[in-house]
């Protein structure tokens, strides 16, 4: 397996690719590209970037002849990466990425103080994760804090989520849904409440 995670701005583009060949490009924990490939492939997908829409072109390829693949990274028609090595691996544990999952587990056994400050830990290591405001969001609406849950789901969008069913559907966000000023909130594309 061989991954990388490449930043643009604000959005976060990951790359996965096996040794079968499968390709596949995820923003924001969604998936928005798949191929299967022995000797690279164009990746098309478009993001909304500051509310305007933003074409990519992701391509693997073959760097030398040793077989060792590599990425470039269209925005718009200008090179942002070019020719960036994929190291061997599936996505390291990052000790933010250590936090964050005590902090899941905290969260599921409702010890929400506790996952709070493991949560507040790990975004001082990575404040463009998404998932730390996302899962702040919901150990505040479990705490009945409206206004910290709508504001950490708001940078959890700004930050690159994209999967706004998880908003819609996540047990734990039951209490923020249930406010008036919830339906407005969703209009706005969590961007103002």
């Amino acid at each position: 397996m061989q991954y990388i995670k490449l930043k643009s701005e604000g959005t976060i583009i990951e790359f996965h690719n096996n040794w079968l060949g499968e390709e596949t490009v995820v923003v924001g924990g969604k998936i928005v590209s798949r191929k299967k490939s022995i000797y690279g492939a164009n990746h098309y997908f478009t993001v909304n970037e500051n509310g305007a829409p933003v074409n990519y072109v992701l391509t693997s390829k073959i760097l030398d002849s040793f077989m060792n693949v590599g990425v470039d990274l269209i925005k718009n028609g200008q090179i942002i990466y070019e020719n960036v090595p994929l190291s061997f691996g599936t996505k390291s544990q990052s000790p933010h990425e250590e936090l964050k999952s005590k902090a899941v587990a905290k969260l599921i056994a409702y010890d929400i103080d506790e996952a709070l400050d493991l949560l507040k830990k790990a975004r001082e290591l990575d404040p463009d994760d998404y998932e730390i405001y996302f899962h702040m969001a919901c150990a505040y609406s479990n705490l009945e804090d409206v206004e910290k849950g709508y504001e950490n789901l708001k940078l959890a969008v700004q930050h690159g989520m994209s999967d706004f069913e998880k908003i819609l559907t996540h047990d734990m966000l039951a209490y923020l849904r249930m406010q008036d000023q919830f339906e407005r909130f969703q209009e706005s594309n969590f961007t103002t409440y």
